[in-house]
């Protein structure tokens, strides 16, 4: 008589008087994917009985024989999501189980928790579609974290907003949206996912490939700052006055500094620091630098801060509401240089070499020295820019709040094109190899080669899109008032 499943656990478990491990648990799904994998593929598709008693166990592994062409995919997941549910904590499987899913899966991992979700969820949006999806994701959790592709707002410390590893594009192709509703700050991509914290105060882990939810946490009132990902650690500012610290992978909170009114301002980690811009009461704000355990190590005061710091060297660079843009030592706090440029300076300066590119509400663009702040060029674009700028070797892209996408020569400041969309462009272009990614209040996006004209066009969401692209390998990530949207780029023949 052959061993079952069954058997082989009641004796690893003593009769299952202990849950399995979750190494153990995940394994064991591994396995049991592949079987129902190979069963799905023949055909007719074969559906085998999932039950502990009907699995073989053969050379150390369960092997799915029997079963039936009658049944569905959706429920064979379901039922093995419902049994390694069941031996990772002992607890039966119940009917309501149909309706609202297992109650707080194990897991160390968000990934490792959100596959046993999903595998046990009723919900349409959040299941797997297959095994060998299934599979996948399962993989995934097992494997070390792969490197942050984006880990903070326009793609690194510089805040220059090119993405270098990503293919020219002949287009761009939906591929998905998940309807989270508003989302303006930047998304980033690191730990095998992608983090969005939406306008109402959450932020959400998502599945690259499908945008699947794989969990969401309620953390301000609000939430427009962008947030940064380093050393496994999430940095973001919230309405409610606050930086918060959080571990991706667990999903933990590591800390909260409550640092003013409003946080709006993107986090800059570095090193033992982290730098954030704050608001506060009466037009006052400032710079704050954070230690490793939240607790300011030093702080500038200035005007209101809604620009986010970028790092040149040994000095951090902010704007703020006086029209200021100020070089600061990042250890010390002290200050370098500070320049004039005339309106507010909500934008974030590009350091690209040794100048930084930064607009102003007066509608000038100005190419400063990092060195001493000295004007390289100054250019007069005719309307408020909020908007970040993108740089390249040959040119400065930014948006303007007359709907005006502008390139400029990044040696002169010369204009080079001026491409007009449907609405005011609050968001920051994305450079990608020939060509620069940007959405529109109008609600739709716009791929734009380096002469101004438009390659790609797509309508997203009616509400408009003040999210930053971010870049991962052929995807693209954007917020809008919908949702998360993610999108390929479709290299050119």
């Amino acid at each position: 008589m052959r061993e079952t499943l069954e058997d082989h656990l009641r004796r690893i478990t003593r009769n299952f008087s202990s849950p399995l491990d979750e190494d153990t648990t995940l394994a064991l799904g591994r396995e049991l994917l592949r079987g129902l994998q190979r069963a799905h593929a023949e055909s007719p598709p074969r559906h085998p009985p999932l039950a502990l008693g009907e699995i073989a166990h053969v050379e150390g592994r369960p092997v799915l024989d029997g079963g039936s062409a009658a049944g569905a995919v959706s429920e064979d997941l379901f039922q093995l999501g419902a049994l390694l549910y069941t031996l990772a904590t002992r607890k039966p499987a119940d009917v309501s189980w149909r309706l609202d899913g297992p109650p707080g899966p194990p897991g160390s991992s968000v990934l490792r928790r959100s596959f046993l979700t999903a595998l046990a969820s009723p919900r349409r949006d959040r299941r797997f579609a297959t095994a060998a999806e299934a599979l996948t994701a399962l993989e995934t959790a097992l494997s070390p974290p792969a490197a942050a592709a984006w880990p903070l707002f326009r793609g690194d410390v510089s805040r220059h907003g090119r993405a270098l590893g990503s293919p020219a594009p002949r287009a761009l192709l939906p591929l998905w949206e998940a309807a989270l509703g508003a989302v303006v700050a930047s998304p980033v991509v690191a730990g095998g996912v992608v983090l969005a914290a939406t306008a109402d105060g959450r932020l959400v882990w998502l599945d690259p490939p499908s945008g699947r939810v794989l969990h969401e946490q309620k953390l301000g009132s609000a939430i427009e700052s962008s947030p940064a990902f380093a050393d496994g650690v999430l940095f973001l500012g919230t309405d409610d006055g606050e930086c918060i610290a959080v571990d991706v992978a667990s999903a933990t909170l590591r800390w909260r500094a409550r640092l003013g009114q409003v946080v709006r301002s993107a986090p800059l980690p570095v090193g033992e620091r982290v730098l954030v811009g704050v608001v506060e009461a009466k037009g006052l704000g400032g710079l704050v630098a954070l230690d490793h355990k939240g607790k300011p190590a030093w702080k500038a005061k200035l005007p209101s801060v809604f620009s986010s710091p970028a790092l040149a060297g040994e000095r951090v660079l902010i704007g703020a509401d006086d029209g200021s843009v100020t070089a600061f030592d990042v250890a010390s706090g002290v200050v370098a240089w500070s320049v004039a440029l005339g309106g507010k300076v909500r934008g974030t300066p590009a350091v690209d070499g040794p100048l930084t590119f930064v607009g102003d509400f007066a509608g000038r663009l100005a190419a400063l020295n990092v060195k001493d702040g000295a004007h390289a060029w100054s250019a007069d674009l005719g309307a408020p820019l909020y908007s970040s700028p993108a740089v390249t070797d040959a040119l400065v892209v930014v948006g303007s709040n007359d709907g005006t996408l502008h390139g400029v020569d990044r040696a002169t400041g010369a204009s080079r094109f001026r491409s007009r969309t449907g609405g005011p462009v609050v968001a920051s272009p994305l450079a990608v190899p020939g060509a620069f990614v940007v959405g529109s209040t109008d609600g739709d996006l716009y791929a734009l080669d380096p002469a101004g004209s438009v390659l790609w066009r797509a309508s997203l969401a009616a509400g408009g899109i003040a999210s930053a692209a971010a870049a991962s390998g052929d995807q693209i990530f954007v917020g809008s008032a919908r949702g998360l949207h993610a999108l390929r780029l479709e290299p050119q023949p």
